[in-house]
Parts: structure tokens; sequence; C-alpha cells
């Protein structure tokens, strides 16, 4: 079958002269004519527009000013965002450089103005095509610790944290940084260089802004994608967790701990974020602002009658619209009316009722230091779209988020094994092969631990370097007329490899056929599958068309339809003649697809499964291209019609539907469309740090890793 050209968004044929204006819209500008008369001191884009003529006009027509502590989870500020990029959109294109242009200058650190950029460049007329550039280049501070970033400005070779030499006077930096602490004790610190990765850090932040929140209409099927990628994400982080000796996630909300302390303490060391400090408690006497709306504050007890009522839903079957009218939680739409309505976007079922439950408790766990606002210390991590997933808690919240959806996925009829044969097709055998270049087989020699190449996963950690802009920085020899700068950061990355599946098709005709894998860690929990089924993650799923007889396919890494497909930097924006491919960005990092195992030797369960696409696929001559898995297509239905998630979507019983499918051998025995083998998955913590170049690729690498090549 030949593969459709569009992914989870947009891909650009836009001229390199409307590129290179756009990308000035997000570059700070020393220069900007507005700003020349001004005096060195604190800046005020309000009194600016009162007193000063040089204000952009389309600014000032509408009025338009940053907002301090923005935040995606907060109604009014959405709200907002969108009034505003709705009568920007109908401006001419250049009109709307401009207004950005000026308020890049007049507030270079602000989430608001960039997240109004990127709405109304995706969504304008003349720029919906064009790519724009990464977020963490143009807002380092919101992806990178402070200190690097400061350290970057200053050009301090060597500056890995905020741990500095305080005697030394060189490499002294501003007040306020982070001193030497006892918090390298903390047990969550051995994970948290996950969630400090740069690629899953901006898939949830672009997946935010792909997935709209009111007042414009949800995107098909967002409530149950809403459900599904999060708990993708808590499944990978889990297998993570248990790689580094620790339990799985334990839910954080109403009825799930929320009247203790908040055992976590955390420190995102970013320049917007507060810090909490351990066992926090969430206070029951105040309420917690969100929003200068109606209503403008919310309590605990507010929050736990939401939740209440979201349960009884769950378990008689359906939501109330109104008085008269209830909406069922059926198999077909039950998953994405219980997630749109705890989303609380423009698909809820009844706000009023059942309230804003997901984005409120991100704004209460951000605001715990200072629920009122009253002292106007600066929200944490769990405010910002893009900081949320650092914290610890934010896996906590969406645990009990998700365990909520747990409790719908119980009450749907059970899959029988005998369902999910697909009549005809049988897969032979499945393998991971290894696909190392030249340079990783070298290392992998010196590693001395190398000597399987099938079903054997290996992984390691690298140096990644980034250039950020709008940091006030400068750099020798740039490349840009706008000073950057170069901050490292560790990543954890794996050896190359594909997949080999033998399938054989004993019907007449040919077959289109979905082919969907999954990894989970071997662990012994005791009882059937079903305990085990929310920690398998998805690798990859596509479709192949197989004519009668027998078949060997062939799929690399670097084409699952879970990544991100490789995004241009602000460098090809500015340089690179002819299209340049612009998606939204969301998409699961490459280098995050697989979990980093142990040094010994961490064992786990690969499975693919079979089905047939003309069933399951919305459009039989289009698959999952693009990063479809967890961000779906942009302007079109989610590609597949299975629930998301399947087969592991609810527990499944065997053919006489008596008892649960015991293990996953038993699974596939009475499934011969699917196949599973064990895998070993190995962190090569010998392994040489490999640097990278500043735009993220291998400093010498002997194969190009662009996804799907």
């Amino acid at each position: 079958m030949a593969p459709a050209a569009d992914g989870c968004c947009h891909h650009s044929q836009s001229s390199k002269e409307l590129r290179g204006k756009i990308l000035k819209a997000f570059l700070y500008d020393s220069k900007h004519k507005s700003f020349q008369d001004l005096k060195d001191g604190a800046f005020s884009i309000k009194d600016h527009l009162k007193d000063h003529k040089n204000v952009d006009a389309t600014v000032k027509e509408l009025k338009i000013a940053a907002k301090p502590d923005f935040s995606v989870f907060i109604e009014e500020d959405m709200r907002e965002i969108q009034r505003i990029s709705d009568q920007l959109q109908r401006k001419p294109i250049n009109n709307v450089i401009n207004a950005f242009r000026y308020l890049r200058t007049a507030c270079p650190n602000s989430t608001f103005v960039d997240h109004l950029a990127r709405v109304t460049f995706q969504n304008h007329p003349a720029s919906r095509n064009v790519p724009l550039p990464a977020p963490h280049q143009i807002m380092p501070f919101t992806f990178f610790k402070r200190g690097k970033v400061v350290a970057a400005q200053r050009s301090i070779p060597g500056v890995d944290n905020l741990v500095l030499e305080l005697t030394d006077p060189n490499k002294m930096l501003q007040d306020g940084d982070i001193l030497p602490t006892s918090a390298k004790f903390d047990k969550e610190r051995r994970i948290a260089w996950w969630r400090e990765d740069l690629g899953m850090l901006t898939h949830h932040y672009n997946w935010h802004i792909a997935y709209p929140y009111p007042p414009k209409q949800p995107r098909d099927r967002q409530g149950e994608l809403f459900g599904y990628m999060h708990e993708q994400m808590l499944a990978r982080y889990d297998f993570e967790r248990i790689a580094v000796g620790l339990n799985r996630v334990q839910p954080y909300g109403p009825g799930f701990g929320w009247d203790k302390p908040l055992v976590e303490g955390f420190n995102s060391q970013l320049a917007m974020c507060s810090v909490r400090g351990a066992n926090s408690n969430l206070s029951s006497s105040n309420t917690y602002y969100i929003g200068k709306g109606v209503p403008n504050t919310i309590s605990l007890d507010d929050m736990k009658r939401y939740k209440d009522r979201i349960s009884s839903a769950i378990a008689v079957g359906f939501l109330y619209k109104d008085a008269q009218n209830k909406v069922m939680l059926d198999l077909k739409d039950g998953m994405n009316h219980l997630g749109n309505t705890m989303q609380a976007n423009q698909g809820s079922v009844n706000k009023t009722l059942y309230g804003n439950l997901h984005n409120n408790g991100h704004v209460i766990l951000g605001r715990i230091n200072d629920p009122s606002g009253m002292y106007q210390i600066p929200p944490g991590p769990m405010n910002y779209d893009q900081a949320a997933p650092r914290d610890p808690v934010f896996f906590r919240w969406h645990k009990f988020i998700d365990n909520l959806f747990e409790e719908h996925r119980s009450n749907l009829p059970y899959q029988n094994v005998q369902d999910l044969v697909f009549d005809g097709i049988s897969i032979e055998s499945f393998s991971v092969k290894l696909e190392p270049s030249e340079e990783d087989e070298e290392k992998l020699e010196k590693s001395k631990v190398f000597s399987e190449t099938e079903n054997h996963f290996y992984t390691h950690m690298e140096n990644k370097w980034y250039k950020i802009y709008n940091s006030n920085a400068t750099e020798e020899g740039g490349d840009s007329d706008y000073s950057s700068a170069s901050v490292s950061q560790k990543a954890l990355n794996h050896i190359p490899f594909s997949y080999e599946i033998k399938v054989k098709n004993d019907n007449k005709h040919e077959q289109n056929i979905v082919f969907r894998i999954f990894l989970a860690p071997e662990i012994d929990e005791g009882g059937p599958l079903d305990h085990s089924r929310t920690m398998f993650v998805e690798l990859d799923k596509f479709v192949v068309s197989v004519k009668k007889g027998t078949k060997t396919i062939k799929r690399q890494d670097n084409q699952s339809s879970v990544i991100l497909n490789p995004q241009p930097t602000v460098e090809d924006i500015a340089t690179k003649d002819g299209p340049l491919r612009g998606d939204c960005m969301c998409g699961w990092p490459l280098n995050l697809l697989v979990p980093r195992g142990t040094a010994a030797g961490m064992r786990g369960n690969i499975y693919v499964m079979a089905s047939d696409w003309n069933k399951d696929g919305q459009d039989p001559y289009s698959g999952m291209e693009g990063s479809a898995s967890y961000c779906g297509k942009q302007g079109a239905k989610y590609p597949d019609k299975r629930p998301m998630g399947f087969p592991f979507d609810r527990l499944v019983v065997n053919r006489d539907g008596s008892s649960p499918v015991g293990t996953l051998g038993e699974f596939v025995e009475a499934v011969p469309n699917s196949f599973s083998e064990k895998v070993t998955i190995t962190f090569l913590d010998k392994w040489p740090i490999q640097e990278k170049r500043e735009d993220g690729k291998r400093a010498s690498r002997q194969r190009d890793r662009q996804k799907g090549e």
C-alpha cells in the first residue's frame, strides 16, 4: 500500500522569504525601532501602549498584552488566546508578523505571546504551511534549567548543572541560582533524566497546542486520545521506574492521598517556576485561584464532588447532558465522551455538573505554595504544559485520571479471543534485529557486553547540543543575525534496529494488514494478563498489503507511528532553500522509543498483532504515517477505528468467556495472527558519551537517521 504523505499536521511548501519573515517574529530584536527611546529598566507593555507613539498598530488596536503565569489549563487564558488569534487570522500576514516582532521584543520570555504566535501562524491562511521554530530554541528559559542558560550566556564551558564552585569568581552566576543540596538523595532523582528529556517535554507541549481547549470544538476522538496519550506516557514512565528499582506510579488526587502531605518535593530549576518543599499540604480551608472568569476559584471539596459525580456516571454507564437527556458511556464513544468531559473542552457533556477536573488539578498542584495568589509566588511546573512532566506529581495526578478511565474500561464488554482472530492470516515469526552503524559497532566492541544482535535492545546516554535564542547570549561565528548560545543536555538513545515479521496469507485474495507492535516489561504481579495490560507501550503501527502466500516484512525503528518526524531548526528555516517540512511538532521522541533497561539486561516481551485494515482503518488507502498513534492527523479522522491501545484496551477472556486469558503466551496461542518474543534491554552504562552537534544530530554518523529512510 502506498503511504500517504500527511502526518499529524501540515507539511510546508512555503517560500524561503515568508519563512524568514515569520522566523523574525519569534526572535528578540534589540534594534527594534519601537524601543530605541526607552531607558534601561523594567518594561511594561501596558505603559508602552499608553505613553508611546511607536507601538505596533495591530497590537494597539487589539490591546494585546502578555498575561503573567499564562496556563493552557486555565480556561480564561485559552479563551483570550482564541479571541485574539481569531482577529489576527483576519489581518494581512505582514501586519501579523509585525505585531509579533513587536510583542516578542517587548515580552521575550512570555509564554502567552509564544503560544498566541504558534496558534495564530498555524491557522492563518497565509502561514498554516510554514514551519515554525522549535519552542525550546525560542523559549529556552521554559525548557532548560536556568543555570544552563545563564552558563551558556556567559560562555562557561563544562557547566552541566547549577552546582558551581562558588569559590571561583569566574564561575559565579547571578543571585538566586541553586546551591548544592541534599536533594540528590531523593529517590525520584533516579529518573529525573527521563522527566527532563527535551523531546518528551516538547511532545507534551505541542500536543496541547494541536488539541484545542475552549472555545474551539474538539478534534475527532480528542477525548479518547487525551486519555490514551497520557496513559502511554504513564506506561513508559512505569517501565523506566521499574528499571531503576522504583515502584510503579501511585495516584494522587481526590480520594487518593489528596488530604495527606505530598511527599515529593520538587525544584525544576526553571526561571519561571517556584519550588515545592517535601511534604507540602493542599489546603482544604483555602480556595485556589483559577483565573478571572466565573467562577474564579475552586476548593478541594469542589474537586471531590466533581470526581464523585464522574465515578457515579461511570458506575451507571451514562453522563447527564441535562435533567432529561443522558449520554451513554458505551464501547463506541464512551471513552471519548469521558475524556472530553474530564478535559472539559467544548465536547464536555456537562461542564456545570462534572466540572473541569483535569485542568483544575494542574492549577491546584501548581499553586500549592500560594493558593489565592496573595503573595505573588510564581506557580510551580504543574501550571505549565511545557514544564509539568518534569514534576513527579504530574504522573501521580495522571495516574489518578487514568484510574477513572480504567473504571470505565472495566464496565465495557470483554474482548473474546475468538473475535481477535484474523481468518487466514498467521504470523510465523517475529524478531528484532540490530542495525548498528560502523561507529556503533566499534563502541559496542569496546563496551565488552555486546553479544546478541537479535531480540536484544541496547541503550546508552549521549550528550546533545542545542542552539538557543532570545537569551541575550552572543556566539562568535553564528550563522544568524540574531544572537544565539549553545546548551548541552544528556539524553537516552538506542542502537538502531528493525523488526522482521514473517506473515502467511492463506486467503485467495490480497489482504490489507495493519501490524500493531507493543513492548512490556517482564514482571510477576500475579493474576491474569489483565493485571499488566496497562504496561504495554506502543512501539509502532503500520499497514502492508500481503498477497496469498508468505511474506517477510522489514520495518525500521525510525519509521514508527508514535515518533515525531525530524523538524527544521531555526538555522534550517533561516538558511535552507526549497520547501521544508512543517509539522505540528507533536510526537514521541525517537531517542525514547525504547526504555533504558538495566546494565544487567532487563527482560521484556515484544508483541505483534495483525488485523484487517479494510475493517479497522478509516481509509484503506491511507495508513498511520507521521506520529498518528499519539497525535492523530490534522484535518482528518483518527485513522484507526479500533479503540486506542487495542488489543490491550480492555480485559480479554477465553473462547467460552468463562475466565480472563492467563498469560501472554496463552493469548498468542489463541490468536494465530499474533506473536510474541522475549527480549532483553541492556543499558550500556560504560558507553562513551556521544557528542552531538548543536542541531541535535550526531557529530559523525554513518547512516542517516531521518525517519522513514
